[in-house]
Order: C-alpha cells, then structure tokens, then sequence
C-alpha cells in the first residue's frame, strides 16, 4: 500500500491488460469479424542484457589485451545473438487439508515462487571457440579441476582480489516483450548467475560430418520479479529501440551499390559508341 493509501498495481510497467468486459468473446456466436477482442499474447519476443560480469573476469580482462578481447566479445554475443530463454517455473501452491472426519477440502496455505533455477540458452560456437573458451576460463578460475584450489588465475596470490563468491556472479535482465517491441510483459532480474559447464563435447568428429555447433548456455541463477524490475525493464527497453532498426525500408545493407563496370558504352546517334560514367 502507497503511504497516500492507496493500493499500488503491482503490475505497473507492464503491458497494459486490455478491457474485454463489452465483449462476448466465445460465447454463443463468435463475432469473427471483430478481431479487436483477439489480443493474443505472443511468444518469440525477448531480450537478454547483461547487467554486471564476475569481477574477477573483470580484472582479467584490464590485465590482459587478449581475455579483454575474449570477455568483451563474450558478453556481446550473449546480447546480440540471443535466441532465447528457458528455465522460467510456475508460482506454484501447496495446500493443507480441511476435514470433518468424513469429508475434506483443500486450502492453500502455502505460496511459492522460484528461487535457484537452471537457465539454458542456445548460442552457436564461434570459431576460436568463443563460448567455451570463456566458460573454461570462468570455472578454471574458480576452482582448478585438479587441485580444487580457487585461484582467479593469480588475482588471489598478487593480493588484488580476496575469494568470495560476490566475485564469481554474472548479473542478467531477461526482458519479454509483446509483438511490437515496445512494451514489457514481463521482466526477470537474474542475480548470482554462473556458467555451468564448458562444452568440450564440440571438440568430438566424425570424418566427413561437417556442422556448425549449436551449444546450451547453461546459467545457476536466482530470478527475481516485482514492479521495480519491469519498469528498469522498460527503460532499458526503451533505450534498445532507441539506437536500432527494426523496419526493414529504413535499414541501409552493407556492400557497394556501385556497378563492378561503372561505364556505359552507348549506342545513341549514328552508333557513336560513346562511354557515361555512373554517378557523374
């Protein structure tokens, strides 16, 4: 409740849900030449952003030109070659059992909502092994496989980092849209997130089976939602569109437009064979 006393939607910054109170919809006859009473939600329409690295990476990265490079380039396919989400759960309930002996009703008496979760998402490799070798570089650091020893390759013997787990978390907002980009369904602060596993599997051939890798990105992660993340959402959302082209007419290729022989022999008057220039 507000301090004025009023009660606060909790679903502010999200898509407004259309009134369809004058509407019929499937009862009786269906009026199926007035389509306004068929907003359907749609799936298909998400965004991923990376709100914060582990800070042990970080460092790697200020020391070294070359994990610079692999971090930066990382966490800019995670964004911008982003499929997709899963791992989401249900709020679920649990009931406790009314009875008089004979008869008995279920109640609900408890409430959950998801707290640690497995999110997978699916990425192709890159040549130069791009995923994997972050993913390798991230668990590596956080404990050597052979010794189990965490280390953050050196950071923590030079004393410029001390271990904690606050330094081995990635943060995400998982922002799902409707139809047009423009508005927030639903929106999911991921926090203490880690990269699982790092794919070695793709290192496997078979002569003569030639495919590109198609990879899960697998994250631990503690989700959260409320009203205050799905307006940062749409914030960030906003700020997406802002700098980027969705319609296709307004969107300028790559590439020349110049013809590979810019001049044009012509056969104009008496078949002179005069050369023009394209473009002047």
């Amino acid at each position: 409740m507000a301090s004025n006393g009023e009660i606060n939607y909790i679903f502010d910054g999200t898509t407004e849900t259309k009134d369809l109170t004058s509407y019929a919809l499937f009862r009786g006859v269906t009026d199926w030449a007035d389509l306004t009473q068929f907003n359907q939600f749609e799936t298909g329409y998400s965004f991923l952003v990376v709100l914060s690295i582990p800070k042990f990476m970080k460092l790697l990265s200020e020391k070294n030109e070359k994990y610079r490079s692999l971090i930066e380039t990382y966490v800019h396919v995670l964004e911008y070659e982003f499929r997709g989400l899963e791992g989401i759960e249900n709020m679920s309930s649990d009931p406790n059992e009314l009875t008089n002996g004979i008869k008995t009703l279920n109640v609900i008496t408890k409430v959950n909502s998801q707290s640690n979760g497995q999110f997978t998402m699916r990425y192709y490799e890159k040549a130069g092994s791009l995923i994997t070798k972050f993913h390798e570089l991230f668990l590596r650091g956080i404990k050597d496989p052979t010794t189990q020893v965490k280390h953050y390759h050196g950071l923590i013997e030079s004393g410029e980092l001390e271990a904690s787990f606050a330094y081995e978390v990635f943060s995400f907002l998982y922002i799902v849209t409707d139809n047009t980009l423009q508005n927030v369904e639903k929106a999911f602060y991921i926090v203490g997130a880690q990269p699982t596993n790092a794919d070695f599997n793709i290192y496997n051939s078979t002569k003569g089976t030639i495919e590109f890798q198609e990879i899960s990105v697998e994250f631990n992660g503690f989700p959260i939602q409320n009203t205050q993340v799905n307006k940062r959402a749409q914030e960030l959302l906003d700020w997406i569109r802002k700098g980027t082209i969705w319609n296709e007419s307004e969107f300028t290729y790559s590439g020349t437009f110049t013809p590979y022989h810019n001049q044009l022999v012509g056969n104009g008057t008496r078949n002179t064979g005069d050369y023009s220039t394209f473009g002047k």
